[in-house]
């Protein structure tokens, strides 16, 4: 039986793959991932719920927050399960209750070790850009904007 991969795996391997200025070497931003799936017309009510979805999504990878050293932001980026068990033992787990995932939450941050502390402190540095529809960070200004159109264009084309 094949699994449907959810909307937020697709967008970190399109935006790992796709050409210029939008590439991505480690993950997308919570930002991002909310608006993105606010542009698909799945949104979800508040980090919480997007949190708890990519814990509970039924891929063959581990998702994995970790503060990105290329932007300075918190990024969702997904590894191999074989990997995770072997180096990242000592990162945090966070186990769904509804599949057979975790979430890993890397020690290069420091935004807790419970889903309730996670999600406190996703939405204490989050929630202004998200609330002000600013969704894609801009490395070269070092601060949030709206998304570009051609972001749009490719968070739609996963359809």
């Amino acid at each position: 039986m094949s699994q449907k991969n959810p909307e937020w795996y697709k967008l970190i391997k399109l935006f790992k793959t796709v050409e210029g200025p939008y590439t991505i070497t480690t993950g997308l931003t919570i930002p991002f991932l909310f608006g993105a799936y606010q542009i698909l017309e799945k949104p979800f009510g508040n980090i919480d719920n997007l949190i708890t979805s990519i814990i509970d999504s039924e891929i063959d990878k581990y998702p994995i927050v970790q503060r990105c050293h290329v932007i300075g932001q918190h990024v969702v980026m997904v590894e191999d399960r074989a990997l995770c068990n072997k180096e990242y033992t000592k990162f945090p787990k966070i186990e769904s209750k509804i599949s057979n995932n975790a979430l890993l939450i890397s020690t290069n941050t420091n935004i807790g070790k419970t889903l309730d502390r996670i999600c406190h402190n996703l939405r204490l540095e989050y929630e202004g850009p998200i609330n002000r529809q600013e969704y894609s960070w801009s490395n070269g200004s070092k601060n949030w904007r709206r998304f570009h159109d051609q972001e749009i264009k490719l968070i739609r084309s996963i359809k």
